[in-house]
């Protein structure tokens, strides 16, 4: 559902109570010493993954300084306890999953622009109808240079 679209910055997975504190500590501690700004992504290829199976939209580029919040917040995570993510960053929403085979290209390709101002902390809960995502924590990023786009987004520490 588009409730739950959302781009991960870093996964967390399960993790304790005491654990997740001292991780929302340590991202407060991290956004005192340099708090990177927000921006715009402009979301205009997709993707498949075939293993997951996972259909996507991302953008073709993204600020320096995006890929560099989700090694932070991933290297934050990892010494919290959760499980080192080695995956590249590759920031997109997932639009449909568990397809065996890719979904046929688009016949013409759009761009839609999304602003960011902010990362939330979401849980994943598995209910009925599916995953729904809940918030926890919401961390403020600088304002960015420039105009602000149109179109408000929310990139995710999950």
């Amino acid at each position: 559902p588009p409730a739950n679209f959302h781009i991960t910055l870093a996964f967390v997975g399960a993790i304790a109570p005491g654990p997740l504190e001292r991780l929302c500590q340590a991202v407060d501690d991290a956004l005192q010493r340099a708090r990177p700004a927000g921006g715009e992504l402009v979301l205009d290829c997709a993707g498949y993954w075939p293993r997951p199976g996972i259909y996507w939209l991302g953008p073709s580029t993204w600020p320096e300084s995006l890929s560099q919040l989700a090694t932070k917040l991933r290297q934050l995570a990892t010494v919290a306890g959760a499980r080192r993510d080695r995956r590249p960053f590759q920031p997109h929403i997932s639009l449909l999953r568990n397809c065996s085979t890719a979904p046929a290209a688009p016949v013409s390709q759009s761009a839609i622009c999304v602003a960011y101002r902010d990362f939330t902390l979401f849980e994943s809960r598995q209910g009925k109808t599916g995953v729904s995502y809940h918030p926890l924590q919401q961390w403020e990023l600088a304002p960015p240079d420039g105009p602000a786009p149109s179109f408000p987004g929310r990139p995710a520490l999950g």
